[in-house]
């Protein structure tokens, strides 16, 4: 496969799709796909009906975000637009909306859309030429319904997906995807894959399990709110974990998030705050009788140059590099001032990438954050 990826901070949108268009190398008619990452200060609408126009003959997805990733950096206030190119491949896809309500109602057209490329319905292990690439509003606690609803109508327990939670500059507002020119505020685009080509969804954590865990006696599951771990009110719990005070715990939320630990495997649930009533409001799902382990941040810049390291051992030479970044590791990177160095990391392994920060990442069945989900794919 091939990518190439673009990015302008020009502010008005004729000028930004001008400024995009202009960088591209090859005539429009002859992408596959396309995708766009857009900040919140553009229409987003009217960004979804110029982009897709332009592009006739390809499948066009886009998501709202908190911050652009490429090539030329960890940008704001700005598009990046990627494409990608493979004559070997199939694609297709669609939008599912209302994803908070009924998303059931869309499963015949998940069907149709996964068989438009090939995959096999409900054949375990019958589709590892396949997969699927997530964008999914934020905002609305639907993330794990939407990978619930796509791994029912697969069928198949092996089937990949990669994806990220879109999101608004931490507005916290409203958050939008596109697929194919249709917008979505409480919805999720999906693209469907079927390649001859190696593919990688690769999981990488700048944290690491500290052996101090507690089990989550009760919990909100709808709102995502740990109420008591232990026995104890959640806050007082995560006090304890950490060794301070009540009142100190709001300080330590972002180096210290909380996780599930599986052997070598962590998926972290971030913390939302800490609610003057004693419960934790998460931004992933939590189920009561689940055991979690509190984490400690590792050093960022050794973890990315393994990472970098792992996928090219992996895949030699990529085509195309998509990554989903959580948010707060966005803001970490700046707090720690590595954010360039990281940039740096990852355009000397990848001269040619693109993704954005998120407010949430899913691989395959599961919804987790404060994560990197990179989508690795063989040129």
């Amino acid at each position: 496969m091939k990518q190439e990826a673009v990015f302008s901070s020009k502010q008005e949108v004729d000028a930004a799709l001008l400024d995009l268009f202009s960088q591209l190398k090859e005539d429009p008619s002859t992408y596959n796909v396309v995708i766009f990452y857009a900040s919140s200060i553009y229409d987003f609408a009217e960004l979804t009906e110029k982009i897709t126009a332009h592009f006739p003959n390809s499948r066009v997805m886009g998501t709202s975000t908190t911050g652009e990733i490429s090539q030329f950096g960890f940008t704001k206030n700005s598009i990046v637009l990627t494409t990608i190119s493979d004559s070997s491949s199939k694609f297709s896809g669609l939008l599912i909306n209302d994803v908070d309500k009924f998303p059931i109602i869309y499963r015949a057209e998940i069907e149709k859309a996964a068989k438009e490329v090939g995959i096999r319905i409900g054949q375990n292990g019958g589709n590892r030429d396949c997969f699927a690439f997530t964008l999914i509003n934020g905002l609305y606690s639907a993330e794990e319904s939407v990978l619930a609803l796509l791994n029912k109508v697969i069928g198949d327990n092996s089937f990949a997906i990669a994806g990220g939670t879109a999101a608004d500059d931490l507005k916290f507002q409203q958050t939008y995807v596109a697929f194919d020119g249709k917008v979505a505020s409480h919805g999720a685009a999906v693209l469907f894959v079927k390649t001859p080509k190696k593919f990688l969804i690769k999981r990488e954590n700048i944290y690491k399990p500290t052996g101090r865990k507690a089990v989550i006696t009760s919990a909100d599951l709808e709102k995502r709110i740990i109420l008591t771990m232990d026995g104890k009110s959640a806050r007082k719990r995560y006090a304890e974990l950490l060794g301070v005070s009540e009142s100190e715990t709001p300080e330590y939320i972002f180096d210290h998030p909380i996780g599930r630990v599986y052997g070598s495997h962590i998926y972290i649930t971030g913390i939302v705050e800490i609610s003057p009533d004693g419960s934790i409001p998460m931004y992933a799902r939590v189920l009561p009788g689940t055991q979690i382990e509190l984490l400690d941040p590792i050093d960022e810049l050794e973890s990315e140059e393994r990472t970098c390291a792992e996928i090219k051992s992996e895949i030699p030479n990529p085509g195309v590099v998509l990554f989903v970044n959580c948010a707060f590791r966005t803001i970490e990177f700046e707090r720690n001032k590595t954010i360039d160095r990281v940039s740096g990391i990852w355009k000397k392994a990848f001269p040619v990438h693109a993704g954005f920060s998120c407010y949430g990442e899913q691989k395959d069945k599961l919804h987790f954050n404060q994560t990197l989900v990179a989508l690795v794919i063989e040129s």
